[in-house]
């Protein structure tokens, strides 16, 4: 969908369509993530800004972590503490939540889009999400495999049953962002190039332009003045007088 601005519920004013300055560090409203692609929509007046994906984000949600509601989509907590605590990775969030307002059940919005299943570099299998700790009923906690930290009994886990191997939900989010951050720099870069490259050609042909427009003026002048030359002769024999003695 391509649109240059956007009126967007979680914010009083119009958002407008932007380019990410080379180097400038802008964070998003909506995730808190750092905005590295090169587009984004934001407000020039307030410094409010949103990932092009975030400002599409659904309003409603039903998702299979909580399937007695649907999930509504909140610019910032309804709570007291202006913040809330995220049911999947169990730390806390200010800014965008889908939440249900009978359970009190929070979500951050990066959580509510983690994959069913995902692929690390330190595990060979495939790991499936399960919304409860894999040892909730045993009587030993279940320790992360990546950042070597005690997770909840209710948060969410990553988990290969196979190995016995599993992540905490946010350090997979850790991961996800990182190579999400690498494709986007990627993308960046080539745009950069790309961008570099129409400027070169543009260059190019209007250095061609220049040239042949040079070539035809110095053509001209010497057409011009080889016309002169020649009129310059005729006018001569018209003027000059021969004189003949008998």
């Amino acid at each position: 969908m391509n649109f240059q601005y956007k009126q967007h519920f979680s914010h009083q004013h119009i958002l407008n369509a932007l380019k990410l300055d080379i180097g400038k560090k802008i964070y998003c409203n909506a995730c808190e993530n750092p905005i590295t692609e090169p587009s984004f929509h934001g407000c020039y007046s307030c410094n409010y800004n949103l990932h092009d994906q975030c400002l599409n984000i659904p309003r409603s949600l039903q998702h299979t972590s909580h399937p007695a509601h649907p999930l509504t989509l909140l610019p910032k907590p309804t709570y007291s503490s202006k913040a809330f605590l995220c049911s999947a990775c169990g730390t806390q969030g200010n800014a965008f939540s889908f939440s249900c307002a009978h359970c009190e059940f929070d979500l951050h919005i990066h959580c509510a889009k983690l994959p069913a299943k995902m692929l690390i570099d330190k595990h060979p299998h495939e790991l499936n999400l399960l919304f409860v700790s894999p040892h909730k009923d045993q009587n030993f906690a279940f320790v992360c495999d990546e950042c070597h930290g005690i997770a909840s009994r209710d948060n969410w886990v990553y988990y290969c049953a196979h190995c016995d191997f599993g992540i905490h939900s946010n350090c997979a989010t850790v991961n996800l962002t990182r190579k999400q951050a690498a494709n986007s720099s990627q993308s960046g870069h080539e745009h950069l190039m790309d961008s570099v490259t129409r400027q070169v050609e543009d260059m190019r042909v209007f250095n061609e332009a220049q040239e042949t427009l040079a070539a035809a003026r110095l053509e001209a002048k010497i057409n011009a003045r080889g016309r002169k030359a020649i009129l310059d002769m005729f006018d001569d024999s018209e003027t000059r007088r021969d004189y003949y003695y008998y």
